[in-house]
């Protein structure tokens, strides 16, 4: 698997990440490439590349440290969200160790590993999202990831999860009220019309 059009400085972390990220959750891997092929050719020249293409490859790695028999002791109502703020401490754990090791810009690690450890902290019981994503670079990540969820084959996914399609398209149309960058609103907000034509037939 590779990142397409991957600049030559990143090439070594991607080549590093990659067998961590396939020991987490299935589909962690293609989630990593997409999330850095959209930053890539976004063509934003607000985009810190030294910023935002490590965290795109690396935000999802701590979920190669959870193991199924680890929900054992991640318990409660909330298990599958609490496991998210374990893979977000264990993410950014992996992640220093593997920068370090590669000597990338120390003056970009703190950045990386701070933006690792909270960018999906808005899924947290009482967090509060303006106060979480306060630099320019999370707020932009924090949109970019979201746009996995505006994806056809992740919702064809998903519906196995509601019987009412229409609730599940409610849900992702209210989900677009979390983003910060309304030109990214708007892309998330056309790709979900594209699919609704497609998994909503007029004739149902």
């Amino acid at each position: 698997m590779e990142i397409k059009n991957l600049p030559e400085k990143y090439k070594e972390l991607w080549e590093k990440c990659l067998p961590i990220l396939q020991k987490g959750r299935p589909g962690d891997d293609s989630h990593a490439i997409e999330v850095a092929e959209f930053i890539i050719n976004s063509g934003n020249k607000n985009i810190d590349l030294d910023v935002l293409i490590p965290v795109a490859i690396m935000h999802d790695i701590g979920h190669s440290g959870i193991l199924p028999e680890h929900f054992k002791y991640i318990t409660g109502g909330e298990r599958l969200v609490n496991a998210k703020l374990v893979h977000m401490l264990v993410g950014a754990k992996i992640a220093k160790k593997i920068l370090d090791s590669i000597n990338y810009d120390k003056d970009k690690i703190a950045e990386i590993i701070d933006m690792i450890s909270i960018h999906d902290a808005d899924q947290l019981e009482g967090a509060n999202a303006s106060e979480i994503f306060n630099t320019n670079n999370k707020r932009i990540f924090h949109d970019i990831d979201c746009m996995d969820r505006y994806n056809l084959e992740r919702m064809k996914k998903m519906e196995k999860l509601f019987p009412d399609k229409n609730k599940m398209f409610e849900m992702l149309e209210k989900n677009l009220d979390a983003f910060f960058d309304p030109s990214l609103k708007e892309v998330a907000k056309n790709k979900l019309e594209e699919i609704k034509k497609q998994m909503l037939p007029e004739n149902e």
